[in-house]
């Protein structure tokens, strides 16, 4: 049954420009007033919604099923919230407020145009007994009504009204729509007639077809600087810039080659409080949706000890030949045999300094993110 309408924002379609839908798994609080994704605010509930529980593996084969639901057309599906950008949002909760046979609800928006950051939702747990291909079904058909997309009388749709189990897709052919049409023009541009849909046309209209993600982003730790010292138990930022042609998925933080935190959400970065004394050489693995990934260039810093002195080269002439030249004169003509630089230009330092990646303790703290029409039910 429709809702009261929200206000139309003034937005421009989505055509042939990539869709991002965000399936959240985590326990959310949502407030309600005008749908907007990036701040949990929806036009249908304000409530506190359960996580959908289970282990990693349950939400990674509905992760899939949606994926492959939605492989035809230029959407990227995520489960960690995009950093920026617009996105739809779709509850993944066996939290029911309205209870019974519905399976979901979502706000109808024809062609996209009242918001382009909706909330929709689903209401399955890990433990409810549905298959993943039915909880992506309704993940699918309600997302898909936050695009305009309508009830159709055909079971082999994902907008089938109705769990007719299986494995449904977004068909290429006109169905008659059930109860009337109310987004009207993007039906008519593709059967004709308001009152038939052709579901994988119009989300060919609205975003166009799947674009491969072969470019990893781009990630560089902006501060502290290589080089910087600190004191034992200082406190300090590791901040983190990070970009990508289509979505960051995740960054995480190492020290070596030991794994310390993972961020998800921008800013990106870890507070470090009261750290012990030792020489950290931090990088940052950066990784997109589709598993691109870039590590950034290193950066070390010490922690109660003194950072090495860059050799100037200019040796002393006791012939020790740490300096590269194998004489000790540092003007660079002799064979290098001796001394660790190699070159004789004596930037090299002494080479040698702790080995870093030995899993220190310290505390890293993450900062995270927080975040219409008439509304479609999905019943079992």
């Amino acid at each position: 049954m429709p809702a009261p309408a929200a206000k139309k924002a003034e937005l421009e379609p989505k055509a042939l420009k990539q869709g991002v839908v965000f399936v959240s798994f985590d326990a959310v609080d949502i407030q309600q007033g005008f749908d907007d994704s990036r701040n949990n605010i929806s036009g249908i509930f304000g409530q506190q919604f359960a996580a959908f529980g289970g282990d990693q593996s349950a939400r990674a084969a509905v992760m899939e099923a949606v994926r492959n639901d939605w492989e035809p057309y230029n959407v990227l599906i995520v489960d960690n919230r995009p950093a920026a950008g617009d996105y739809t949002m779709n509850v993944t909760s066996p939290t029911n407020p309205i209870g019974g046979s519905v399976l979901g609800i979502a706000p109808l928006d024809c062609d996209d145009m009242m918001t382009h950051n909706n909330i929709t939702f689903a209401f399955h747990g890990a433990n409810d007994g549905f298959p993943a291909s039915v909880v992506a079904t309704t993940i699918g058909q309600e997302v898909a009504h936050s695009f305009g997309l309508e009830h159709v009388d055909e079971p082999g749709d994902i907008m089938n009204p109705f769990n007719a189990g299986g494995d449904p897709s977004f068909r290429d052919q006109c169905i008659q729509i059930v109860q009337g049409g109310q987004c009207a023009a993007q039906h008519i541009e593709h059967c004709g007639s308001a009152t038939s849909q052709n579901s994988h046309q119009e989300l060919l209209t609205l975003f166009g077809t799947s674009v491969p993600d072969t470019q990893a982003p781009l990630v560089e730790i902006t501060s502290p600087a290589d080089g910087d010292m600190f004191e034992v138990g200082a406190e300090f930022r590791i901040e983190v810039g990070v970009s990508d042609d289509m979505a960051v998925g995740s960054v995480q933080l190492f020290d070596g080659d030991t794994a310390l935190q993972t961020d998800s959400s921008e800013p990106y970065g870890w507070d470090v409080v009261d750290i012990p004394e030792g020489v950290y050489e931090f990088t940052v693995r950066a990784s997109d949706p589709t598993g691109n990934e870039t590590v950034s260039d290193s950066v070390t810093v010490y922690v109660g000890v003194e950072a090495p002195d860059d050799d100037d080269g200019d040796g002393d002439g006791d012939g020790d030949g740490t300096d590269g030249d194998g004489g000790g004169d540092g003007d660079g003509t002799g064979d290098g045999t001796g001394g660790v630089d190699q070159d004789g230009d004596g930037d090299e330092g002494c080479g040698c300094r702790e080995a870093p990646g030995q899993g220190h303790a310290f505390g890293l703290g993450l900062v995270v993110l927080a975040q219409l029409a008439g509304v479609r039910r999905r019943r079992a």
